[in-house]
């Protein structure tokens, strides 16, 4: 009996033990900082969980909304059927978003994040509540709204919040136009489909603490981009008026560039004295200044991909201003796409020989469907290249034969990798 007695003993302590709450036990830190990693809507539903759960998402420092929550799974085919429903789901998601500001403890904000990007919706709303987050002094901000019918426009006390240290806008290439902007703690600005004018870049390129800035798919009608502090800057598909003015960039302290779009004939690289790394993506350039290498010069890290078109540029200007071609006298790390592989590679031979102190260089290589490729290859390859790296197809022509002339002329040989790109 008395082994009998010990074992329901102990039967009944484990479903005691197992019923025990302990995350309800938790100090309301610890449960706030959880609550900090779901969906506002997540949020809000834990208080359902238990009665210790009811008010603490009032007190959650982070506030996230997606529209795309409140629609259906099959949304996308639902709405094209029946645009009547989407005002349903407009108003129950604008009830959500305001019972969460009505409801929330009145104390500040550490970062705020709104996804708004239904064709047919109107984010009108949207305002008030951008308005009504700047006064909570958040430190992140994030909008992406993109509707197609309606035009939306940020209200000027996001750019006047002097607490946010990094703010995050797509628009879907509506314009902004603050008033002013006094962002003086802010360190990174991304902007994705927006139209930018030049009074807007000069007052955000000069703030005081800036470092990063993202431009993508931006519609530039700007001048410059002057900044004393900025490090990074990424200008990705960018696109600007059909006779839009030169862009000069001036970063003393830039270190990261890059680089990607279909021209970047108007881009004037000057005061970049710092930049160690750079990334260039182009389709053609400005004949009337081809080489805009010598604005990078100083890099130690360089990736250039340049298509066909591009191509044939450079190597007309090389016949003829050779002599002007910039020395990399820093350039460690050198990747180039195959566009510098065609004919008798004497563009690639004229970057290695500006490059006295390459280290590795990478180039990238697809075959055409043609197959069609001079071999005439005369490579005059520096003694400090270690490594070289092809990626390309083992068995391809044009690769086999160029490891063979680099074997040929290095006096010694480097770690020839050929990285398939299959």
């Amino acid at each position: 009996m008395r082994g009998i007695y010990s074992t329901e003993s102990t039967t009944e302590k484990r479903r005691k033990i197992a019923h025990v709450d302990r995350i309800s036990n938790l100090p309301d830190p610890i449960l706030i900082l959880i609550l900090s990693l779901l969906s506002t809507k997540e949020s809000v539903q834990t208080s359902l969980l238990a009665k210790r759960f009811q008010n603490l998402w009032a007190s959650v420092p982070v506030l996230g909304f997606d529209f795309d929550d409140f629609l259906p799974d099959d949304h996308s085919e639902y709405l094209d059927e029946d645009e009547e429903n989407l005002f349903e789901y407009e108003e129950n998601f604008t009830k959500f978003v305001d019972g969460i500001f009505e409801h929330r403890e009145p104390s500040n904000l550490d970062s705020f994040k709104l996804k708004w990007k239904e064709d047919e919706s109107d984010p009108t709303p949207a305002t008030a509540w951008l308005e009504t987050v700047a006064k909570l002094k958040p430190k992140f901000f994030f909008v992406h709204i993109f509707t197609e019918n309606f035009n939306f426009e940020v209200p000027d006390s996001v750019f006047v919040c002097e607490s946010l240290e990094e703010l995050e806008l797509e628009l879907g290439f509506e314009a902004i136009s603050p008033r002013s902007v006094n962002l003086p703690c802010l360190k990174k600005v991304t902007l994705d489909s927006i139209e930018i004018v030049d009074e807007v870049m000069q007052k955000l390129s000069g703030l005081p603490a800036l470092e990063e800035m993202v431009l993508s798919y931006c519609q530039l009608n700007i001048c410059d981009i002057s900044s004393g502090t900025l490090k990074r800057l990424v200008l990705d598909g960018y696109h600007n008026d059909k006779t839009p003015p030169d862009i000069s960039i001036s970063t003393p302290s830039l270190l990261y560039l890059e680089v990607r779009s279909w021209t970047i004939g108007r881009i004037k690289f000057k005061k970049l004295e710092s930049l160690v790394k750079a990334c260039i993506q182009y389709h053609e350039f400005d004949d009337e200044d081809p080489l805009f290498l010598t604005g990078l010069s100083n890099v130690t890290y360089l990736e250039l991909m340049l298509s066909e078109w591009g191509q044939l540029q450079m190597k007309d200007v090389l016949k003829e201003e050779t002599t002007k071609f910039p020395t990399f006298n820093n350039l460690k790390t050198l990747k180039i796409g195959e566009w510098c592989m065609t004919d008798e590679f004497d563009v690639l031979a004229c970057f290695l020989f500006h490059a006295s102190n390459l280290e590795k260089l990478t180039l990238l290589h697809r075959q055409s469907p043609a197959g069609q490729y001079k071999m005439e290859i005369s490579l005059g390859l520096g003694d400090n290249v270690d490594i070289m790296e092809i990626n390309g197809k083992k068995n391809d022509k044009i690769v086999n034969e160029l490891v063979k002339r680099v074997d040929t002329h290095l006096k010694t040989r480097p770690k020839t990798n050929i990285i398939s790109s299959e």
